[in-house]
C-alpha cells in the first residue's frame, strides 16, 4: 500500500483553526481600532461641550469696577475641573495664567495663543492627553480657556474590550478545535470503514461484508452507493457464473452428440461393405447438431452484446414490411412442417421507433417458437397493428399447448424452458427478445390467450410517420 501523506483529520483541524484565527483577526482589526477612536472622539466631544457650556459663566467674573475678578474666575475653573475631571486654566494674550487648577505643571499653552489668534475652539490629542482651548470674554477683554485631560478611561475601556475579545477568541478557537476534533474523528472513522471495506473486497472478493452507514450525509451516501455497487457486482458475478455453467452444459450436450455421431460415421465408412444408408443418417444428425451449436453460438453472441450494453439504433421502422420479410424467411419451413403462417396487417403503414435488426431478431424468435409449439396442420398468426395505448405492436400466436400460469415470467429468464416446451432449444430466445425490447424502450410480454400462446411486442410509435401516433 502506498504511504499516506498528511491525514484528513489534521487537515480538517488545521482548516478550522486557520478559519477561526483569520475570522477573529479580521474582527479584531475591524473592532478594536475603530473602538478606541470612537471612544476618544466621544470623550473629546463631551469635554468640549462642557467647556463651551461654561463660557457664559465667565461674564459674571468681574469686579464692581468692571475688571476681571481672579477669584471668581478660579471658582468657575475649579467647578469646570470637577465636572470634567481635567486641569483648567485661564490665560491672557501674553501667556500669563489668570487661574490654573494645577499650577505646578509647566505648560507652554501654545494652543491658547492659537485659539486667541483664530477666535475658534481648537483641540488635539497628544500622548494620551486631550488639549482644548477656546476664547472667553471677561470684562471686555479676551482670554483663553484651556483644558488638559488624560483620557485614561478610554485606554481602560479599550483594554477591557481587548482583553474580553482575546478571552472570547481563545474560547472560540478552543471550541472550534474541540468541535473539529469530534467532527474529524467521526468523519475519519467512517472513511476508514469504507477504506477497510474496499481492502476486504480486494482481499476476499465480492463476498466481503458491505459497509453500513445510515447517516444522511455525503459519506453515508457514499457508503450506501458502495454497498449497492457491491450487491450489483455480486448479482452480476452470480449471473456470470450461472451463465458460464449453463452455457458449458448446453455446449457439452450437442458436442458429445456430434462426437458420437462422427465416431459412428467413421465406423460405417470403415466397415466392409460400407453402410451408406446409415452413414447418410449419421451425416444428417451431425448437421442437425452443428446447426444447433450454431444457433447457440448466435444466442450467446447476442447475450454478450446485450451485457456489453452496445447502443442500438433508433430510427423509424415500418413493421408490416419488416414482418413480411421475416415471414418469407420461414416459408420453406412452414410448408415442410405443414404449419402455415398467416400474416395480418392494416392497409396503411405501421411505423415504430427502434433498431431494425433487433426488431427482426425478436420476430424471428417468436415465429421460430410458434412453429415449434404448434401441432402440424395448425396455423401460426402474425398481426401488426396498434395497441390500446397507442404503441405499435407485433403479436405472434400459435395453437400449441400454451404456457402454465406459474411459468409466465420464468420463460423470459436466461436458460429457462417451460415444461411444455417442444424441440431442442436452449431457453435463451425469449430472454434475448425481452432484453432487446427493453433496450429499445418497448416491452415483450405473454398476453392472455387460449388455446396456445400469444406473445406481443410493444414499441413506441414513430411520432412523425405513423398514423397511429395521431389522435
Amino acid at each position: 500500500m502506498a504511504r499516506l501523506g498528511v491525514g484528513l483529520r489534521p487537515r480538517v483541524l488545521l482548516a478550522m483553526v486557520l478559519t477561526g484565527a483569520v475570522t477573529l483577526g479580521v474582527a479584531a482589526l475591524a473592532l478594536l481600532g475603530p473602538l478606541e477612536t470612537r471612544l476618544r472622539h466621544d470623550a473629546s466631544s463631551n469635554v468640549i461641550t462642557a467647556v463651551l457650556g461654561a463660557i457664559p459663566a465667565f461674564d459674571d467674573a468681574v469686579t464692581p469696577k468692571r475688571r476681571i475678578d481672579p477669584g471668581a474666575v478660579g471658582v468657575i475653573a475649579r467647578a469646570l475641573a470637577r465636572r470634567t475631571g481635567a486641569r483648567v486654566a485661564v490665560v491672557d494674550g501674553a501667556g500669563n495664567r489668570v487661574t490654573d487648577t494645577d499650577p505646578e505643571v509647566i505648560d507652554p499653552f501654545d494652543d491658547a495663543r492659537l485659539a486667541l489668534a483664530s477666535g475658534h475652539t481648537v483641540h488635539d490629542y497628544r500622548f494620551g492627553r486631550l488639549r482644548v482651548a477656546t476664547t472667553v470674554r471677561i470684562a471686555g477683554h479676551r482670554y483663553a480657556l484651556v483644558l488638559r485631560k488624560r483620557l485614561n478611561e478610554v485606554a481602560s475601556a479599550n483594554r477591557v474590550v481587548r482583553d474580553a475579545f482575546l478571552v472570547a477568541a481563545g474560547v472560540g478557537l478552543a471550541t472550534a478545535l474541540l468541535l473539529g476534533v469530534g467532527l474529524s474523528s467521526g468523519l475519519v472513522r467512517r472513511v476508514r470503514k469504507l477504506r477497510d471495506s474496499a481492502q476486504q473486497m480486494e482481499e476476499l472478493g465480492l463476498e466481503a461484508p458491505a459497509p453500513v452507514d445510515h447517516s444522511r450525509d455525503e459519506v453515508g451516501a457514499l457508503a450506501r452507493t458502495f454497498a449497492a455497487m457491491q450487491s450489483r457486482l455480486r448479482r452480476e458475478e452470480a449471473s456470470r457464473r450461472s451463465f458460464v455453467a449453463t452455457a458449458s452444459h448446453e455446449l457439452r450436450t450437442p458436442l458429445a452428440s456430434l462426437d458420437g455421431m462422427l465416431e459412428l460415421l467413421r465406423d460405417d465408412i470403415s466397415s466392409q461393405p460400407v453402410d451408406i444408408d446409415d452413414a447418410r443418417k449419421r451425416v444428417v444428425q451431425a448437421q442437425e447438431q452443428s446447426l444447433r451449436l450454431g444457433h447457440l453460438a448466435a444466442d450467446l453472441l447476442d447475450l454478450s452484446r446485450l451485457d456489453a450494453a452496445i447502443e442500438l439504433r433508433s430510427e423509424p421502422v415500418e413493421l408490416a414490411e419488416l414482418g413480411r420479410a421475416v415471414v418469407a424467411e420461414f416459408d420453406h419451413r412452414s410448408v415442410r412442417e405443414d404449419r402455415p403462417v398467416q400474416f395480418d396487417a392494416p392497409p396503411e403503414p405501421v411505423w415504430a421507433t427502434g433498431d431494425p435488426g433487433s426488431i427482426a431478431r425478436i420476430v424471428r424468435i417468436l415465429l421460430d417458437n410458434a412453429l415449434r409449439a404448434s401441432p402440424a396442420g395448425e396455423r401460426v398468426t402474425i398481426e401488426v397493428g396498434a395497441g390500446e395505448d397507442g404503441r405499435a405492436t407485433v403479436a405472434v400466436s400459435d395453437r400449441g399447448p400454451g404456457v402454465p400460469e406459474r411459468e409466465r415470467e420464468l420463460i423470459f429468464e436466461r436458460f429457462q424452458r417451460g415444461e411444455t416446451a417442444i424441440g431442442q432449444g436452449f431457453g435463451l430466445g425469449l430472454a434475448i427478445g425481452r432484453e432487446l425490447a427493453t433496450r429499445m424502450g418497448g416491452s415483450l410480454e405473454l398476453a392472455p390467450s387460449g388455446p396456445g400462446a400469444r406473445f406481443v411486442l410493444h414499441l413506441a410509435a414513430d411520432e412523425i410517420t405513423s398514423p397511429i401516433a395521431t389522435p
